[in-house]
């Protein structure tokens, strides 16, 4: 018999893998999903768009269809929050749900005893001999008690439950909210608090945000928890690949949205994309964390972005045209660790010490068109940068 298509998951890494290549990376074609086999393309498919079908844009070309997500760019909220709402329940997991909730909601402290004989009088309407044990019910609001959706404390040899106290937030607490939960490191969490009540209105557009970081929030914490406790850590790839290294620092770009791991193995320190990774577990007090935070301070000084493979300090010098007030101000504002000198007439020198110059390459190609002269001693970096800037101009015939 053919299993029925749900669209619950049971895991939420297995939503974002498919998220990602369906919707971040572009919808693929069965041929082209390597996850699973193509009646799972077809369900995962189906999953997300019933999920965001709000945001999923099809259309025929040639008699094959198309898929497209499109986020609105002045919308406050993250669209991509929904996946996490999406987890899989049995029939206890609903019926506890609503029957715990309201056997609590007199505010009165319970037993687990106390609680056990009311649900059996919910059971008794039953026709079909439903039953839930005991263990079941205690597991349940533990459950709920870890979540914090229950309070839980020792009265002699028992154990009390309540139902936690309704939220109440002021309007400063609202906004803030709303803000943290689009642009701070597991805005997710902003976002469920905010579905409990009835919130106004946000008062905020974001021209810049990245709503697809939501997916991956749960490794995200897991990283920021071993970096706080100054643990190591063991992490699988999506490619099944697994490494261990002293975690240090997360980087979040602000060009790409891109969230990069630091960390330190065998004394040499590497950076991990965390959409590149799908678990990680740890391993133990990191003995060499304080070592890899002197490294890593000292590496800093010298790196555009989380490149640290070479070693090699070059100074860049880039002479820069720029008539424009405003331009010069956003020199200063992007100039990172380097130094700008006027030169007169509107030439000012961008001077920086680097071991990696191709971070650079994507923030020095928004210049182009103020960019007079370059002058460094890494000459194959140089004349590469130039050999592209000549190639672009011949793809869209702009040869002088």
């Amino acid at each position: 018999m053919a299993k029925k298509f749900q669209e619950l998951v049971k895991q939420f890494s297995t939503l974002r893998s498919y998220t990602r290549e369906f919707l971040i990376y572009g919808f693929k074609s069965r041929e082209e999903i390597t996850l699973s086999s193509p009646r799972t393309y077809d369900n995962e498919r189906r999953r997300l768009e019933s999920l965001l079908q709000d945001y999923v844009e099809t259309q025929t070309i040639h008699n094959k269809k198309i898929y497209r997500l499109v986020l609105p760019a002045n919308q406050a909220d993250n669209p991509l929050h929904c996946l996490w709402q999406t987890k899989s329940f049995t029939r206890n997991d609903i019926f506890l749900h609503f029957v715990l909730l309201d056997i609590l909601a007199s505010e009165n402290k319970l037993t687990v005893n106390d609680i056990v004989q009311q649900v059996d009088k919910y059971l008794a309407v039953f026709e079909d001999d439903y039953l839930i044990d005991s263990l079941t019910i205690r597991n349940k609001l533990n459950e709920y008690a870890q979540l914090g959706i229950l309070t839980k404390e020792k009265a002699g040899k028992q154990w009390l439950y309540a139902l936690e106290k309704e939220i109440r937030f002021t309007p400063q607490q609202l906004q803030a909210i709303q803000f943290y939960k689009e642009t701070a490191p597991m805005g997710v969490i902003g976002d469920l608090l905010l579905k409990r009540i009835d919130p106004p209105a946000s008062p905020f557009c974001f021209k810049h945000k990245y709503d697809s970081q939501t997916l991956d929030s749960e490794l995200l914490l897991f990283v920021l928890q071993a970096i706080k406790q100054q643990q190591r850590i063991q992490l699988t790839k999506v490619n099944g690949v697994e490494l261990s290294l002293t975690p240090l620092k997360v980087y979040s770009s602000c060009e790409s949205g891109r969230q990069y791991l630091v960390g330190i193995h065998s004394g040499r320190l590497y950076s991990l994309r965390l959409d590149y990774l799908e678990k990680g577990r740890l391993l133990g007090s990191a003995e060499n964390y304080q070592q890899g935070v002197a490294k890593l301070a000292a590496a800093e000084k010298t790196a555009w972005n989380c490149s640290f493979t070479m070693t090699r300090t070059v100074n860049y010098r880039i002479v820069l045209h720029l008539p424009e007030h405003y331009l010069y101000q956003r020199l200063l504002r992007e100039k990172r660790q380097g130094t700008v000198t006027p030169l007169g007439d509107a030439l000012y020198e961008f001077s920086i010490d680097l071991i990696d110059p191709k971070g650079m390459e994507p923030w020095l190609r928004t210049w182009i068109g103020r960019i007079v002269q370059i002058n460094s001693l890494n000459r194959t970096w140089e004349n590469q940068f130039w050999a592209d800037l000549t190639e672009m101009n011949r793809l869209y015939g702009l040869e002088e």
